[in-house]
């Protein structure tokens, strides 16, 4: 009984940080991810100068906040040069470490829990906190009084929430709930390909599987940017099946057939759904909506994907695709699109350097977990592939990973895969 309230507190602390949230009884005040990062700081403290540290920072933390400080620089010369107050970007090394501080308490309480932290623990953790997100938003929409509970908690933009009239989760929804997501499916498609722990545990093998199918069916009804997580996800899975010595290659042949059996039945329950229930027949519409259109139009297109067509707006003279126009926030320029976004507001020059940190961030931890090097590859793709839809970035996932010991890096490569096998 305490083991799992301690699981669940995990659990919810996870939820505060990955999925963050203001407090409805202090909007104004701070949100989930802030005051998780002031105890992760301090906590931090604590675990340093006990361990005789004198709060060191690991080459990949340190090496990615100096790019951060950079763009944080380059952003704030933009505003200057352009005349602006526009400090959205400007301040990114604060939001940087905000991030990174949050997903400390998340870490170190894994660590109290079961003794060390390793790629299983998390996967477990962040699905389960995502398929409480992918349910409830199911949920909210279908019981008021669900909805009326939730809103007692959390704080959400009503006016945002109901203009766009699309289901939103506990605390997430839009395009960074389906970036969350998108990532967290990479992971567990990563994890039941290198982890032996998982290979050798049939109830977790089996829950990750279904986990794959109900994240991307529900969080697709919130965000189709699951969708794309979950094919790039996919191809991970089939990469690792391809490569690997004959006693990896059959586990991974059970596994693929593990998959297609709960692809069949979790296609036949929705097809069941989609056909007798009027509330699925139009979740499943919006939220598969580009296959619905390839079949019946024969292209494969969204509402979503032909307004993004009409928001590519770039800079008018060379000082602003040098630096910008120092002008990001309020939907300024009317357009959602990433690049656009950030090559607005400090040019090619800012755009340039906060790219390359997330570049530097995939690389380096391809290094660090060769065992794993498809999945930060794929996480590199993603941060390129999301910049076409949405101007948000994915350093959420890789947070959990800078706080990761000595220790449980060897648990890690001691339970993966060897790497020729990725």
């Amino acid at each position: 009984m305490w083991k799992a309230l301690r699981v669940l507190f995990i659990g919810l602390v996870i939820t505060g940080a990955y999925y963050s949230f203001d407090m409805a009884f202090w909007p104004s005040g701070p949100n989930t991810k802030m005051l998780l990062a002031g105890i992760g700081f301090l906590w931090y403290i604590f675990d340093s100068f006990r361990a005789g540290k004198r709060v060191p920072f690991s080459p990949i933390l340190l090496g990615s906040a100096l790019l951060a400080l950079l763009y944080s620089v380059i952003n704030l010369i933009a505003v200057d040069l352009n005349n602006t107050s526009d400090y959205s970007y400007a301040t990114y090394l604060i939001s940087f470490f905000t991030w990174v501080f949050c997903a400390y308490p998340a870490v170190a309480l894994i660590r109290l829990e079961h003794g060390h932290v390793s790629l299983r623990l998390l996967v477990l953790y962040l699905t389960g906190v995502t398929l409480f997100q992918c349910i409830s938003a199911i949920l909210i929409d279908q019981n008021q009084a669900v909805d009326d509970f939730v809103n007692t908690i959390v704080a959400w933009d009503v006016k945002l929430t109901q203009e766009s009239d699309r289901l939103n989760g506990f605390s997430t929804a839009l395009d960074p709930a389906g970036s969350r997501f998108a990532l967290v499916l990479i992971m567990i498609m990563a994890a039941i390909s290198v982890d032996k722990e998982i290979k050798e545990r049939p109830s977790e093998l089996y829950f990750l599987i279904a986990s794959i199918f109900l994240i991307t069916a529900l969080g697709s009804m919130i965000s189709r940017t699951t969708t794309t997580g979950a094919a790039v996800g996919l191809f991970v899975l089939i990469l690792y099946s391809l490569g690997g010595r004959a006693a990896e290659t059959r586990s991974m042949g059970r596994i693929i057939s593990i998959f297609v059996a709960f692809a069949v039945i979790g296609f036949s329950v929705g097809v069941y759904l989609y056909n007798t229930d009027p509330y699925y027949y139009e979740v499943f519409r919006f939220a598969f909506e580009g296959f619905f259109n390839l079949v019946e139009k024969g292209e494969f297109t969204t509402s979503s994907s032909d307004i993004l067509q009409t928001m590519w707006v770039w800079p008018r003279d060379n000082f602003g695709w040098i630096i910008g126009t120092g002008l990001y926030d309020n939907w300024v320029y009317g357009s959602d699109i990433g690049y656009c976004r950030f090559i607005l507001y400090s040019g090619l020059t800012g755009f340039t350097v906060f790219a390359l940190m997330f570049v530097f961030l995939a690389y380096r931890f391809m290094v660090k977990y060769p065992e794993y090097r498809l999945m930060f590859l794929a996480f590199g793709a993603m941060t390129f592939i999301i910049w076409i839809k949405v101007s948000t970035d994915i350093l959420m996932i890789y947070t959990f990973f800078f706080w990761l010991t000595p220790e449980d890096e060897d648990y890690i490569h001691s339970h993966s895969i060897a790497p020729s096998a990725a």
